[in-house]
């Protein structure tokens, strides 16, 4: 990928260039995302403020049956424990339903106050970079422009700690309809991460997994084979699943490692 140059993703001032739009979501998605909203008015009627899709269903690059819709639901104050199960069981429920079409729907949620505090600047960027606005008051026009800095990088991806132990957990449980999906779920996160690490001094936005890869390799070309391997578990459960773990602890443990200190080098700050 040659095209994968310093620049690449960010205009010429330097300010990332969004590559998510409401007029990229395929048609295919249009039914299970006006359920998914029309249903959240339902169950919260007046605490809903507005209502988000991310990842490959905002990006038009979505695989049927393959993808996530990833959700993001902001309300005007905290859930309170039932109101957190109601939304969790809602994602459920909707994910059995569209079964064929999507391979998980996601529903974050967050509240407006917390978006709206300048303390949070990750929550912030990810609203302005990463979002579309589906429903309700489109917080991302009050946000940005953003430039790739080591903040950005260290926000988006800094949590590698907690979510990989959280998946390595998860692939030790896993029955075998669970397994392949926590493998993916963890090969994506790493990839991700390693991306974060070379992000801000390489300036090269990008949000495809398979570019995010190709930047990584540019400085980390030893870490090819557990690259390839990733991708390659993305798309097919691995057969060995003692080898597959041993494999995702060793490196979910060097992402650990390494990501504060790598993520810092080079680039600009915020």
């Amino acid at each position: 990928m040659n095209y994968l140059r310093k620049g690449y993703g960010l205009d010429e001032n330097g300010f990332i260039i969004r590559d998510v739009g409401a007029e990229k979501i395929s048609p295919l998605y249009q039914e299970c995302i006006k359920e998914t909203v029309e249903t959240l008015h339902v169950q919260f009627p007046n605490i809903l403020h507005s209502i988000y899709v991310y990842g490959s269903v905002a990006r038009g690059d979505a695989k049927i049956g393959r993808s996530d819709l990833d959700i993001l639901a902001i309300f005007n104050r905290d859930l309170d424990s039932s109101e957190h199960l109601a939304v969790k069981k809602l994602g459920e429920a909707l994910s059995q339903k569209y079964l064929s079409l999507v391979r998980d729907i996601g529903i974050a949620k967050t509240t407006l106050n917390y978006c709206l505090d300048p303390e949070n600047y990750y929550e912030q960027a990810f609203l302005r970079e990463l979002c579309v606005c589906l429903d309700g008051e489109d917080l991302c026009d009050r946000f940005g422009p953003y430039k790739l800095t080591k903040d950005i990088a260290m926000s988006f991806n800094g949590d590698i700690a907690e979510v990989s132990e959280r998946y390595l957990q998860k692939i030790k449980g896993a029955t075998e309809t669970e397994f392949h999906p926590t493998i993916q779920g963890l090969a994506r996160k790493l990839i991700r991460t390693f991306y974060s690490m070379v992000m801000a001094r390489s300036q090269i936005w990008s949000t495809k997994l398979e570019e995010q890869a190709e930047i990584f390799l540019q400085y980390f070309p030893d870490k090819e084979e557990v690259v390839k391997t990733l991708q390659a578990w993305i798309e097919k459960a691995p057969a060995d699943r003692t080898e597959a773990l041993e494999f995702m602890e060793k490196e979910s443990k060097w992402a650990v490692n390494h990501f504060m200190k790598e993520a810092k080098l080079g680039g600009i700050q915020s």
